[in-house]
């Protein structure tokens, strides 16, 4: 038989369970289908496949059924390198639309209409180490249970049309591959049971598959048909489905730029070298592709007639965009639930104020309030005062806190805040979205000046100096480009000198990062290097706060303890608790 036959033999068979709702072994350790699986501890070599729970419609929520292919590729217990694993299979994504054509599957029909260089971005994973899409950050599904639950298995999401079956068997030899490369044994599945939720006696939890993620699987929720309403007005959902789309390419003008750069019928190649230094081109061509505004043919883009419209709408309005734009950033987003833990103090040191003395306002302490600079010659008036109007005082301390008197400071100024951002691979997505949205939010909303400082891979930059300047902090925030390892020694190290060259007085500082330090500055431990480095931050009296995940606790507080600072501790890193932080610790600076 030859490796054409023996592979479409395979496919059909595969296909024919799918098609009737069925799951199906491939191999010995993977199961496929359409559906949601069920894996119980007393059965530990079968899988229930639930032919009335769709897996599109109940992972992403999908109007239609079958969109979905679900594959589970069970191994040991372990936890696996769900980065290594990713690679693997984009890798084989590409590979698959370029062997079977030439096997002689020139017909094939890809689910997504950008075809093979597009197709990796519409496969999720999930492991015990992570997940999130192949081709993004993959810094999600860190949860503690939905990463146990992944430990004896790798979980992939393809969309994909009947058509691209062929694409399965690719994807698990990739994966098999990578596992034993790794040292990890795959595991065989004995059985493979077709079961109703209703016959299973068990309600499905799928709240694991709830977390935050980059997926480009659930369908768009927009509706970019009607950019004016009936009374010839542009239409608000419209308007908000516009800023959306702005916020997530970083901005109005990077929007328009890149629906300009689509006229004319480009390849990707010229994309590539027009945008590339602009926006995350991949990224934004699938979302395009997956709002319906973009379309692909034999190797070139397009607008489709809704992406058209809009291209146009964000030409003739773009002045009123950018206004509203700046006016949301200004706006203090709502968070809807806490979302963070309180400020857990590292230090006892209290706050100094930053206001200069007034030598000429003095008032009295408040109850269990700070003292600060006293008021000797007023205090000590006080005191005789007391003391003179009461008999009994003269026999006790002549002190005493009532008496005390402290110099009030004068109104502070703007202050200079300085974002220290970690730029590594698992800050893809909102969470890097959520970061630059905070940079531009406080410029708009406050007249402090801002900096933003970046880390990624083993060195940190400046990438926005103090400024006050907006379309500066956009143009730093547009380079941008989230990749690679954590070296927080070194951005906490840059952080330090760029305050110290620019001789700000007391300023701010904000560490915003989702991990802990990878790449080491001194030793072999980035840890303890992070820790040295963030005692040099208190040497130079620099105000610190980290904002970090509840994942890291440990180390976030001992961080915040070398530095003196306060630690923030979120489930999350989105916009409307950055806000909150940063508003809550500008006040505290005031203090």
């Amino acid at each position: 038989m030859t490796e054409r036959s023996a592979i479409l033999r395979l496919i059909g068979e595969m296909s024919r369970h799918l098609d009737r709702g069925e799951g199906y072994r491939l191999g010995e350790s993977t199961v496929v289908s359409r559906n949601v699986h069920l894996v119980t501890s007393g059965r530990p070599g079968e899988v229930d496949v639930v032919t009335d729970s769709d897996a599109g419609q109940v992972f992403y929520h999908r109007r239609n059924q079958g969109d979905i292919l679900h594959l589970d590729i069970f191994h040991e217990i372990a936890e696996v390198d769900h980065r290594e694993l990713a690679r693997a299979v984009a890798a084989a994504a590409t590979r698959y639309v370029r062997e079977f054509k030439r096997l002689g599957g020139a017909d094939i029909v890809t689910a997504t209409t950008l075809g093979a260089r597009r197709m990796a971005d519409y496969i999720d994973i999930q492991t015990a180490a992570g997940g999130g899409r192949v081709t993004g950050g993959l810094g999600y599904g860190r949860g503690d249970a939905l990463r146990k639950a992944h430990l004896t298995h790798v979980h992939l999401a393809v969309l994909a049309s009947p058509r691209d079956a062929a694409l399965i068997p690719y994807i698990v030899m990739a994966v098999e591959n990578e596992l034993g490369r790794a040292g990890r044994e795959i595991r065989r599945i004995d059985k493979v049971n077709n079961v109703s939720g209703r016959k299973t006696g068990a309600d499905i939890d799928l709240s694991d598959y709830a977390s935050l993620s980059d997926s480009l699987l659930r369908e768009p929720k927009r509706d970019w048909s009607a950019p004016r309403g009936a009374a010839g007005t542009t239409n608000p959902a419209y308007l908000r489905s516009v800023l959306d789309l702005a916020d997530e390419f970083g901005g109005i003008d990077e929007l328009r730029e890149v629906l300009e750069s689509l006229h004319g019928s480009p390849t990707w190649s010229q994309l590539h070298k027009k945008l590339r230094s602009r926006v995350p081109l991949n990224q934004v061509l699938s979302r395009l592709e997956g709002e319906g505004l973009l379309e692909c043919g034999q190797g070139v883009y397009g607008l489709t007639h809704q992406g058209l419209d809009l291209r146009d709408f964000v030409a003739r309005n773009h002045q009123d965009i950018e206004l509203r734009f700046k006016r949301a950033l200004r706006k203090l987003p709502f968070s809807g639930s806490p979302g963070r833990r309180a400020v857990v103090p590292s230090s006892a040191t209290p706050p100094s104020g930053r206001g200069s003395l007034s030598y000429r306002r003095v008032a009295a302490v408040d109850a269990g309030a700070w003292v600060g600079q006293l008021a000797v010659p007023e205090t000590l008036v006080s005191a005789v005062v007391r003391r003179a109007g009461s008999p009994k005082a003269l026999r006790g301390e002549f002190l005493t806190r009532e008496d005390l008197r402290v110099y009030r400071r004068r109104g502070l100024g703007p202050l200079d805040v300085c974002l220290l951002i970690d730029a590594s691979a698992s800050m893809a997505g909102p969470r890097m979205r959520a970061a630059k949205y905070l940079a531009q939010h406080l410029l708009l909303s406050t007249r402090d000046r801002v900096a933003v400082i970046v880390f990624q891979e083993r060195e940190a930059g400046l990438y926005v100096p103090f400024t006050r300047n907006f379309q500066s902090v956009q143009k730093g925030l547009a380079r941008v480009r989230p990749l690679g390892l954590t070296p927080l020694a070194e951005g906490l190290l840059e952080a330090s000198a760029y305050v110290r060259r620019e001789r700000t007085r007391d300023p701010l500082l904000l560490l915003i990062t989702d991990g802990i330090p990878t790449v080491p500055r001194w030793s072999m431990n980035p840890v303890s290097d992070a820790l040295g480095a963030a005692k040099q931050l208190a040497k130079d009296r620099v105000r610190f706060s980290c904002i970090g995940l509840e994942p890291n606790l440990d180390f976030l507080k001992d961080l915040a303890a070398s530095a003196k600072g306060t630690l923030h501790v979120v489930e999350e890193l989105d916009q409307a608790l950055l806000s909150e932080i940063a508003h809550s610790e500008r006040r505290r600076v005031r203090l």
